[in-house]
Protein backbone atom coordinates (compact mmCIF):
# COMPACT_ATOMS: atom_id res chain seq x y z
CA UNK A 1 0.00 0.00 0.00
CA UNK A 2 1.69 3.39 -0.85
CA UNK A 3 2.06 5.67 1.78
CA UNK A 4 0.38 8.82 0.77
CA UNK A 5 2.06 11.47 2.47
CA UNK A 6 5.22 10.13 0.60
CA UNK A 7 3.67 10.54 -2.16
CA UNK A 8 2.47 14.33 -2.00
CA UNK A 9 5.56 15.26 -1.47
CA UNK A 10 6.85 13.59 -4.51
CA UNK A 11 4.12 15.25 -6.50
CA UNK A 12 5.14 18.43 -5.18
CA UNK A 13 8.65 17.93 -6.61
CA UNK A 14 7.39 16.84 -9.88
CA UNK A 15 5.39 19.83 -10.07
CA UNK A 16 8.19 21.76 -8.63
CA UNK A 17 10.85 20.72 -11.77
CA UNK A 18 8.41 20.21 -14.61
CA UNK A 19 7.69 22.29 -17.30
CA UNK A 20 4.13 23.16 -16.00
CA UNK A 21 3.45 26.19 -17.57
CA UNK A 22 4.15 24.88 -20.74
CA UNK A 23 1.42 22.04 -20.28
CA UNK A 24 -1.23 24.43 -19.12
CA UNK A 25 -0.84 26.73 -22.26
CA UNK A 26 -3.60 23.53 -23.52
CA UNK A 27 -5.73 24.46 -20.77
CA UNK A 28 -7.55 27.59 -21.98
CA UNK A 29 -9.90 24.85 -23.82
CA UNK A 30 -10.47 23.54 -20.59
CA UNK A 31 -11.08 26.70 -18.47
CA UNK A 32 -13.49 27.87 -20.68
CA UNK A 33 -15.43 24.51 -20.79
CA UNK A 34 -15.00 24.91 -16.69
CA UNK A 35 -16.31 28.89 -16.75
CA UNK A 36 -19.39 28.00 -18.86
CA UNK A 37 -20.81 25.10 -16.51
CA UNK A 38 -19.88 27.41 -13.57
CA UNK A 39 -21.73 30.72 -14.52
CA UNK A 40 -19.67 32.84 -11.90
CA UNK A 41 -21.61 35.93 -10.85
CA UNK A 42 -19.91 39.19 -10.00
CA UNK A 43 -18.91 39.52 -6.27
CA UNK A 44 -19.39 35.55 -5.59
CA UNK A 45 -16.54 34.17 -3.05
CA UNK A 46 -14.73 31.51 -5.42
CA UNK A 47 -11.94 28.74 -4.31
CA UNK A 48 -9.64 27.58 -7.22
CA UNK A 49 -8.42 23.90 -5.89
CA UNK A 50 -5.38 22.56 -7.08
CA UNK A 51 -5.03 26.32 -9.16
CA UNK A 52 -1.49 25.37 -10.82
CA UNK A 53 -0.17 28.40 -12.59
CA UNK A 54 -3.75 29.92 -11.72
CA UNK A 55 -5.52 30.02 -15.37
CA UNK A 56 -8.88 29.06 -13.72
CA UNK A 57 -8.74 31.41 -10.88
CA UNK A 58 -7.87 34.18 -12.97
CA UNK A 59 -10.39 33.65 -15.43
CA UNK A 60 -12.80 33.85 -12.52
CA UNK A 61 -11.49 36.93 -11.31
CA UNK A 62 -12.37 38.38 -15.33
CA UNK A 63 -15.74 37.90 -14.17
CA UNK A 64 -15.87 39.55 -11.53
CA UNK A 65 -15.71 37.37 -8.70
CA UNK A 66 -13.78 37.45 -5.38
CA UNK A 67 -10.91 34.61 -5.96
CA UNK A 68 -8.70 32.54 -3.89
CA UNK A 69 -6.55 29.84 -5.58
CA UNK A 70 -5.06 26.89 -3.92
CA UNK A 71 -2.05 24.42 -4.93
CA UNK A 72 0.31 22.32 -2.88
CA UNK A 73 3.38 23.37 -4.96
CA UNK A 74 4.59 27.45 -3.93
CA UNK A 75 6.74 27.60 -7.25
CA UNK A 76 3.61 27.16 -9.23
CA UNK A 77 1.56 29.56 -7.10
CA UNK A 78 4.35 31.96 -8.05
CA UNK A 79 4.12 31.85 -11.69
CA UNK A 80 -0.42 32.09 -10.65
CA UNK A 81 0.88 35.52 -9.12
CA UNK A 82 2.90 36.87 -11.76
CA UNK A 83 0.28 35.68 -13.96
CA UNK A 84 -2.12 37.59 -12.65
CA UNK A 85 -0.23 40.79 -11.73
CA UNK A 86 -0.05 40.91 -15.87
CA UNK A 87 -3.17 41.00 -16.13
CA UNK A 88 -3.81 43.90 -13.58
CA UNK A 89 -5.38 41.35 -10.73
CA UNK A 90 -3.34 41.90 -7.11
CA UNK A 91 -6.60 40.95 -5.27
CA UNK A 92 -5.94 37.25 -6.21
CA UNK A 93 -5.52 35.80 -3.00
CA UNK A 94 -3.05 32.84 -3.42
CA UNK A 95 -2.39 30.30 -0.12
CA UNK A 96 -0.28 26.92 -0.43
CA UNK A 97 -2.04 24.24 1.04
CA UNK A 98 -3.30 20.58 0.52
CA UNK A 99 -7.06 19.90 -1.09
CA UNK A 100 -7.31 17.15 1.56
CA UNK A 101 -7.69 19.61 4.26
CA UNK A 102 -8.46 23.07 2.81
CA UNK A 103 -7.15 25.59 5.70
CA UNK A 104 -11.01 27.53 5.14
CA UNK A 105 -13.85 27.49 7.07
CA UNK A 106 -17.03 25.56 6.51
CA UNK A 107 -19.36 27.17 3.73
CA UNK A 108 -16.74 29.88 2.71
CA UNK A 109 -17.04 30.18 -0.64
CA UNK A 110 -19.89 30.51 -3.08
CA UNK A 111 -18.50 28.44 -5.97
CA UNK A 112 -15.54 25.82 -5.65
CA UNK A 113 -13.49 25.08 -9.04
CA UNK A 114 -11.08 22.55 -9.96
CA UNK A 115 -10.15 22.32 -13.82
CA UNK A 116 -8.41 18.63 -13.30
CA UNK A 117 -5.93 19.57 -10.75
CA UNK A 118 -8.19 17.77 -7.99
CA UNK A 119 -7.57 14.25 -9.40
CA UNK A 120 -4.39 14.09 -8.93
CA UNK A 121 -4.86 14.60 -4.58
CA UNK A 122 -4.24 10.63 -3.23
CA UNK A 123 -7.05 10.41 -1.15
CA UNK A 124 -10.12 10.88 -3.23
CA UNK A 125 -12.52 10.64 -0.85
CA UNK A 126 -10.92 13.07 1.34
CA UNK A 127 -10.85 15.80 -1.40
CA UNK A 128 -14.65 15.31 -1.93
CA UNK A 129 -15.38 15.91 1.76
CA UNK A 130 -13.11 18.97 1.61
CA UNK A 131 -14.95 20.57 -1.58
CA UNK A 132 -18.38 20.10 -0.26
CA UNK A 133 -17.67 21.39 3.60
CA UNK A 134 -15.91 24.69 2.05
CA UNK A 135 -19.18 24.85 -0.61
CA UNK A 136 -21.73 27.53 1.24
CA UNK A 137 -25.37 25.20 1.04
CA UNK A 138 -26.49 26.20 -2.39
CA UNK A 139 -23.71 26.92 -3.53
CA UNK A 140 -21.45 25.35 -6.81
CA UNK A 141 -18.83 22.72 -7.00
CA UNK A 142 -18.00 22.29 -10.71
CA UNK A 143 -14.79 20.39 -11.93
CA UNK A 144 -13.36 19.08 -15.14
CA UNK A 145 -11.77 15.78 -15.30
CA UNK A 146 -10.99 13.09 -17.55
CA UNK A 147 -12.54 10.07 -18.96
CA UNK A 148 -10.83 7.02 -18.99
CA UNK A 149 -12.32 5.76 -22.42
CA UNK A 150 -11.19 9.68 -23.98
CA UNK A 151 -7.89 9.99 -25.59
CA UNK A 152 -5.55 10.29 -22.15
CA UNK A 153 -7.02 7.57 -21.37
CA UNK A 154 -6.05 5.53 -23.90
CA UNK A 155 -2.85 7.28 -23.12
CA UNK A 156 -2.41 5.89 -20.21
CA UNK A 157 -3.29 2.17 -21.10
CA UNK A 158 -0.24 2.17 -22.48
CA UNK A 159 1.99 4.41 -20.48
CA UNK A 160 1.00 1.95 -17.88
CA UNK A 161 1.82 -0.96 -19.47
CA UNK A 162 5.66 0.19 -19.10
CA UNK A 163 5.85 2.65 -15.97
CA UNK A 164 3.01 1.42 -14.12
CA UNK A 165 1.15 3.63 -10.99
CA UNK A 166 1.89 3.39 -7.72
CA UNK A 167 -0.37 0.15 -6.42
CA UNK A 168 -3.13 1.27 -3.97
CA UNK A 169 -3.21 4.20 -5.46
CA UNK A 170 -6.82 5.48 -7.06
CA UNK A 171 -7.46 6.47 -10.49
CA UNK A 172 -7.64 9.69 -11.03
CA UNK A 173 -10.25 8.61 -13.84
CA UNK A 174 -12.54 8.32 -11.41
CA UNK A 175 -13.06 11.61 -11.26
CA UNK A 176 -14.13 11.41 -14.75
CA UNK A 177 -17.10 8.30 -14.14
CA UNK A 178 -20.17 9.41 -12.93
CA UNK A 179 -21.48 6.47 -10.58
CA UNK A 180 -18.02 6.74 -8.89
CA UNK A 181 -18.17 10.99 -8.07
CA UNK A 182 -21.68 10.09 -7.46
CA UNK A 183 -20.15 7.53 -4.63
CA UNK A 184 -17.78 9.95 -3.75
CA UNK A 185 -20.06 13.02 -3.17
CA UNK A 186 -22.75 11.30 -1.40
CA UNK A 187 -25.64 13.30 -0.18
CA UNK A 188 -23.32 16.61 -0.01
CA UNK A 189 -25.11 18.48 -3.02
CA UNK A 190 -28.96 18.33 -4.04
CA UNK A 191 -27.84 18.35 -7.33
CA UNK A 192 -25.35 16.57 -9.38
CA UNK A 193 -25.33 16.88 -13.00
CA UNK A 194 -22.26 15.75 -15.76
CA UNK A 195 -21.51 17.40 -19.24
CA UNK A 196 -19.36 15.83 -21.88
CA UNK A 197 -16.87 17.52 -24.02
CA UNK A 198 -13.90 16.99 -26.14
CA UNK A 199 -10.66 19.30 -25.54
CA UNK A 200 -8.52 19.18 -28.83
CA UNK A 201 -4.69 19.96 -28.62
CA UNK A 202 -3.18 22.41 -31.33
CA UNK A 203 0.09 21.62 -32.19
CA UNK A 204 2.71 22.86 -35.08
CA UNK A 205 3.27 19.07 -36.08
CA UNK A 206 2.90 15.51 -34.96
CA UNK A 207 6.47 15.96 -33.32
CA UNK A 208 5.20 18.58 -31.46
CA UNK A 209 2.03 17.33 -29.82
CA UNK A 210 4.07 13.61 -29.12
CA UNK A 211 6.46 15.97 -26.98
CA UNK A 212 3.12 17.60 -25.05
CA UNK A 213 2.11 13.96 -24.46
CA UNK A 214 4.91 13.08 -23.30
CA UNK A 215 5.38 15.89 -20.87
CA UNK A 216 1.74 15.22 -19.50
CA UNK A 217 3.31 11.89 -18.63
CA UNK A 218 6.69 12.71 -17.33
CA UNK A 219 5.87 16.01 -15.49
CA UNK A 220 2.86 14.67 -14.27
CA UNK A 221 -0.66 15.58 -16.29
CA UNK A 222 -2.78 18.23 -15.61
CA UNK A 223 -4.98 18.63 -18.96
CA UNK A 224 -8.28 17.59 -19.37
CA UNK A 225 -9.47 15.22 -21.98
CA UNK A 226 -13.17 14.72 -21.61
CA UNK A 227 -15.87 14.88 -19.31
CA UNK A 228 -16.61 17.10 -16.48
CA UNK A 229 -18.84 16.82 -13.49
CA UNK A 230 -20.94 19.93 -11.30
CA UNK A 231 -23.02 20.00 -8.71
Amino acid sequence: MIELTELKKKQRATWALGEYDRIADGLTISTDQTMRVAKIRPGERVLDLATGTGITAIAARERGAQVTGIDLTPELLAVARRKAQSEGFDDIEWREGDAEGLPFGDASFDVVLSTCGHMFAPDQQRVASELARVTRPGGRAVFLAWTSEGGLGSWFRITNKHVPPSAGLASPFNWGDPEKVQRLLGNSFSVVAFTRGDCPQFGSSGRHLGTFLQSLRSDGPRCRESAGGSS
